[in-house]
């Protein structure tokens, strides 16, 4: 027969294995609530969330005419339908279903904000899409040929251009007192230096492209007043 003590020691260990047990499965329990709440909470923060539409591209988008233009959504949630306002510049249009904006655009317009919406499932976001569009500068001209003469002022040169412009430049450099001004275009000073006829090939640009005109000019010696 077992002695008494070991009997007792036998009991003391079942009892210890019973209470492991009982904790285990309260913690195990307790984790699998937790995650249950966990779950139920991202569950509620996932329905909660607002929906988020944008568009690719650059804001504000620089369009420009003659040039096709495709601009896609992109949304995180079922979309059924988009709409737009005001009216996108002629030539782009919105397909209904699939929120594209494509098209080549036919006439330059400012910056200008567009409010995209797009609904269903019960959901709806808007974006404030903003675009432009600007026509490459193009039919550039200058009086040609133009004569100066060294001290006298020269008539300011005022350059024509169709389009947008953003800089302008001249190569070779023009003669001694005369400059361009980089901005207006327009070429204007007081001639230092007499030079023979030259051609000089100005060029006005922007971001959409270039043009260039060739320009002839020439700076006549100072007359004599002198003389008996």
């Amino acid at each position: 027969m077992e002695s008494r003590t070991i009997q007792e020691q036998r009991a003391w260990l079942g009892a210890c294995a019973s209470l492991v047990r009982a904790r285990s499965m309260r913690l195990t329990g307790a984790f699998i609530a937790l995650c249950a709440l966990v779950a139920y909470g991202e569950h509620r923060q996932a329905a909660s969330a607002p929906p988020v539409l944008f568009y690719n591209g650059s804001s504000p988008f620089p369009a420009v005419i003659g040039e096709p233009v495709a601009l896609t959504p992109a949304v995180f949630w079922t979309i059924g339908h988009y709409t737009v306002s005001p009216p996108l510049p002629p030539g782009l249009s919105l397909d209904e279903q699939s929120g594209v904006i494509a098209g080549t655009p036919t006439r330059a317009s400012g910056s200008r904000a567009y409010m995209v919406h797009a609904g269903g499932a019960g959901v709806h976001a808007s974006f404030p899409l903003v675009l432009s569009v600007t026509e490459p500068p193009n039919h550039l001209s200058y009086p040609s040929p133009a004569k100066g003469s060294v001290g006298t002022p020269l008539a300011p040169l005022v350059p024509r251009v169709a389009g947008t412009v953003e800089h302008y430049a001249v190569t070779p450099a023009l003669p001694s007192g005369v400059a361009l001004d980089s901005k207006s275009g327009v070429i204007a000073g007081t001639p230092s230096v007499a030079s023979s006829l030259a051609s000089y090939t100005v060029t006005a640009s922007s971001l959409p492209g270039n043009t260039s005109f060739i320009l002839q000019l020439t700076v006549a010696a100072p007359s004599s007043r002198g003389g008996r």
